[in-house]
């Protein structure tokens, strides 16, 4: 097989009218792929096309054309003829380039893409962009007569199922899939090991099942040695090599006990994560491996061992970055909203066969995730049956890997989601969208007294910061960078101290576009990340995690963004791996002071002389500096005004003035209030009862949340509706 990437010099236009199948010959322009028409001053959400003409090579015999990836509804057309349509933004895919095209010495390829929302195609709903365009690498595939099945659910033809026996051998199932109409077709296996040699090898008959065996395999393990082999095949036909293709692998064991958690080759690991997207700044889902390594390199500086990957299949580079590095990656479909129109559910079911296909080989894959919050809308039974059936159809294509699911804080303990997957995570935010951050202990505690079968991790937890935004006092919903880093190095401890916890993944690990959002002074953001949307700055927050995660020696100075200081005496917070940190105040020794155990080092009430104060940490060879200036009035501009998207202050009713004990409340979710308290919610908010039975709402949101925006300015009424659920007790 040969590959010609067709990256350059595309014709791009918008069809906002939506012409199809024959585009405008105006408003065209020249791109290069990856490309994404999406910009935060134009979300174009609709149809556009991509044209290119490329000259038949005469020796060319069968042709393939290949998407390693097109958001989201795809048609292709070559030399004006309908080739195929692909429904859904993230999995490779091919087509076969009819014969006849080659004949016109050209093939003028025409892709249309839609990115509308299409209830018939996840993701329907989510926190994050829908971009649209071509947005990773689009390349002709030439093979001859006999060749693997290129079109087999976007894989190379070969399906790779390593693992690993009781006695400690390696095994690799092999499944072949081959478009070839000689029956002496045979294929060749060769397995080399990390160190290059040959450790396995067989010859069997095309399209048979086989099995390779390595009797001391080395191990895939994580950070502690990313062990990797080759795989290479060829098929064979009268003796000469036709076709060929490689995949890399690994042998490793992945366990896990609710008790215990996870267990990788026989030890036990707890995932310290982080969630990521594939998104950055100005170019957006268009991004180059260039930029995904350097991503890496910032997971690797911070010390994490692994990560999931939202809430979409990802590049395949980015999978093998997870191999090669060693990191435990949790991969997922994006079904986000589960309706039950079978459309949508045969499109789920597609895209879970493509992402497991396509990425079975690939170590460190530990586990498929098949839902994520789909209980925000509601928890119907017939969301049971449909992920039952996504749970049975992973384990039919990927029998040892474990399946998993991300449920939210709305869903009950003792709900079915709770009882399809191997394992859980939740998605939880205490200390932000509800509670207090200490929360998380007591709601873990009573999840694992309920559910002691099922394994528990936190999938996501977090708060937006932005970094411009400071406070000597920080509080919930300030968007502050200082509350941020409060809220981590008060959560994570909490975590770490739950035996039974299987690890947690930090939401998020970069700022994420999202166009619903105008909050904390930015729009279209979610600012969840420990690291900026251009990968430029470094939160405080990812400093915390990088002093309890990594080995690499270094101090931080805290609030470093925070210049301007009013106080004239401040406390000075540290982040360090280190045992002890020294503060130096303009060129003077202050104070030595040790490690708290969390990664934190704080020196109290130092004093700032008028003007600029440089401050100074150090530790060994470990040091950081940075500038305090004294001034006389409070920067106005750390603060977030309302106009800004902040958070309204006072505005009804303190959290503990809203809970009654045994009644309801606007703290229960909309969807048990309207089962349980219907009649209130019609008397004070009709209209809105209206717009909740039709689910345009999130319905495992808190009434309280909803109606924040629904009635903000009008808070008298927020108290009234309240103080009528009060009314009505709780039937346990």
């Amino acid at each position: 097989m040969k590959k010609i990437f067709l990256n350059e010099d595309w014709q791009f236009a918008r069809l906002p009218d939506g012409v199809f199948p024959v585009a405008s010959e105006s408003d065209w322009k020249t791109v290069t792929l990856p490309h994404t028409w999406y910009s935060d001053g134009d979300q174009y959400r609709g149809l556009a096309v991509y044209c290119k003409t490329v000259a038949v090579d005469p020796a060319w015999q069968r042709l393939y054309l290949e998407f390693d990836g097109a958001d989201q509804v795809c048609h292709v057309f070559i030399n004006g003829e309908f080739i195929g349509e692909h429904r859904g933004g993230y999995a490779r895919f091919r087509f076969p380039v009819p014969e006849k095209a080659l004949e016109n010495g050209k093939l003028r390829i025409d892709v249309y893409l839609d990115n509308s929302l299409n209830p018939q195609v996840s993701p329907s709903f989510g926190d994050f962009t829908v971009f649209g365009g071509l947005y990773r690498s689009v390349s002709l595939l030439a093979v001859g007569e006999d060749h693997f099945d290129y079109c087999y659910y976007g894989t190379n033809g070969i399906i790779a199922r390593a693992g690993i026996e009781d006695d400690g051998t390696g095994l690799i199932t092999l499944e072949s899939h081959v478009r070839t109409g000689k029956p002496d077709a045979v294929i060749v296996y060769t397995l080399s090991g990390p160190d290059g040699r040959i450790a396995a090898g067989c010859t069997v008959p095309a399209g048979e099942i086989t099995r390779l065996t390595v009797s001391e395999p080395v191990l895939w393990n994580g950070q502690k040695g990313a062990g990797l082999y080759q795989l290479q095949a060829a098929l064979m036909v009268n003796g000469t090599a036709v076709d060929e293709t490689d995949l890399r692998l690994g042998f490793r064991s992945i366990t896990i006990n609710p008790d215990e958690g996870l267990r990788l080759n026989g030890e036990r690991i707890k995932l310290r994560g982080v969630a990521m997207h594939q998104d950055r700044a100005f170019v957006f889902s268009a991004v180059t491996e260039q930029q995904i390594d350097k991503d890496f390199g910032l997971l690797r500086e911070i010390g994490a061992n692994a990560v999931r990957l939202s809430h979409y299949q990802h590049a395949q580079h980015t999978y093998d970055c997870c191999d090669e590095y060693g990191f435990l990656a949790w991969a997922e479909i994006p079904m986000l909203k589960m309706t039950e129109d079978a459309a949508l559910l045969s499109n789920a079911q597609e895209q879970l066969k493509e992402l497991i296909l396509q990425n079975i080989h690939h170590p460190s894959v530990f586990c498929w995730g098949i839902q994520n919050e789909i209980g925000m809308f509601r928890d119907e039974p017939f969301m049971h049956k449909e992920c039952r059936a996504l749970a049975s159809l992973a384990k039919s294509c990927d029998p040892c890997r474990l399946v998993t699911a991300a449920n939210l804080y709305n869903v009950k303990f003792s709900s079915p989601l709770n009882a399809i997957t191997d394992m859980v995570g939740y998605n939880l935010y205490f200390g932000w969208y509800y509670g207090k951050m200490q929360d998380y202990s007591k709601y873990l505690d009573a999840f694992h007294e309920a559910q002691p079968k099922m394994p528990i991790g936190i999938s996501e937890y977090g708060v937006d910061a932005n970094p411009r935004l400071h406070a000597e006092e920080p509080e919930v919903r300030d968007y502050s960078e200082e509350y941020q880093s409060l809220f981590h190095e008060t959560v994570y401890p909490i975590f770490e101290s739950k035996g039974y916890l299987w690890g947690s993944f930090v939401w998020n690990m970069f700022d994420f576009s999202s166009d619903r959002r105008n909050e904390g002074g930015v729009k279209f953001l979610n600012a969840k990340g420990l690291v900026s949307h251009d990968r430029t700055l470094r939160k405080d927050a990812f400093y915390y995690y990088k002093a309890v995660w990594s080995q690499e020696p270094f101090v931080h100075i805290c609030s470093r963004r925070f210049v301007r200081r009013c106080r004239e005496t401040i406390d000075v917070k540290v982040y360090t791996n280190q045992p002890e940190v020294t503060l130096a105040v303009n060129g003077k020794e202050v104070e030595r002071s040790t490690n708290n155990g969390n990664g934190t080092v704080i020196f109290h009430d130092i004093v700032l002389q008028p003007g600029e104060n440089h401050i100074r940490a150090l530790y060994g060879g470990c040091s950081d500096e940075c500038i305090f200036e004294h001034v006389e009035f409070e920067e106005e501009s750390y603060r977030l005004s309302e106009e800004a998207g902040g958070m309204v202050r006072n505005w009804f009713l303190s959290d503990d003035d809203t809970v009654k004990e045994g009644c309801y409340s606007i703290m229960d979710t909309a969807e048990d209030l309207l089962n349980a308290a219907r009649p209130v919610l019609e008397k004070y908010v009709p209209n809105l009862v209206a717009v909740l039975d039709q689910d345009a709402i999130p319905l495992g949101l808190s009434m309280k949340s909803i109606l924040a925006r629904e009635l903000k300015d009008d808070p008298d009424a927020m108290v009234c509706i309240n103080d009528a659920l009060h009314k009505i007790k709780k039937e346990f």
